[in-house]
């Protein structure tokens, strides 16, 4: 019997309030795409408008041999790779945790695995491909005190990838969260959801959510819930 590792963030996957799942990878099929690089993969990414083509592109990314496991915030059930392992472990050293790993670790512990991509000067790139059962998902992570710069980091989100993951470290005003998240789905019309960590709980919310007359009122009480 393998003995859970502990995480800072307790597996938490019933606070899930709401999952959405496109086209799932299926592992067991032949990976149409082939690139040559990482870089190359993520121009290509972009450069692809089916969801179909860009899914094969993140199954190919994660498939990369560079990608090695950061044991140390891994789990036995959930695992976080890099490309840049010693890289993070001298940063590691000076007490702090870089926020895009701050982010890994809370995906894991609601029940994702974590592919950390770097940021090429080549092409723009989110910071994450999280993967889930056999879905898998780009995601930028943005790190807000829900303060005035809110609508600045989900608007700049939106520009590298359709699904941005925000850690808040402070206590947002829940009415003026609510109406920057229904005012960045009217500006980015690419822009399919938005994860929401409220400490270690994992809050989804959608295109439909966001533009419903009811948002409002809905969003206040998940947000409120202790759940």
């Amino acid at each position: 019997m393998i003995e859970k590792e502990p995480t800072p963030y307790p597996e938490r996957t019933e606070n899930v309030i709401v999952l959405v799942c496109e086209p799932a990878t299926e592992y067991e099929k032949p990976i149409a795409y082939q690139g040559t690089t990482i870089t190359s993969a993520l121009k290509d990414y972009y450069s692809f408008s089916a969801n179909r083509e860009k899914v094969e592109v993140l199954k190919w990314i994660v498939e990369q041999p560079e990608f090695t496991e950061l044991q140390r915030f891994s789990t036995a059930e959930h695992k976080i790779y890099t490309l840049y392992t010693n890289q993070y472990d001298e940063i590691l050293k000076t007490g702090e945790t870089p926020n895009n790993l701050q982010i890994a670790q809370k995906f894991i512990a609601n029940g994702y695995d974590v592919f950390l991509l770097s940021n090429p000067k080549a092409t723009k790139s989110a910071d994450f491909i999280i993967q889930k059962r056999n879905c898998l998902y780009y995601v930028e992570g943005k790190t807000s005190t829900g303060g005035s710069a809110l609508a600045m980091r989900l608007s700049d989100g939106a520009k590298q990838a359709d699904r941005i993951a925000i850690n808040f470290i402070g206590n947002p005003q829940i009415n003026i969260l609510s109406a920057e998240i229904t005012n960045v789905f009217i500006q980015k019309v690419g822009l399919h959801s938005i994860y929401l960590f409220k400490k270690s709980r994992l809050i989804v919310v959608t295109r439909d959510m966001a533009l419903s007359k009811k948002f409002s009122d809905a969003f206040y009480n998940l947000w409120r819930c202790k759940k």
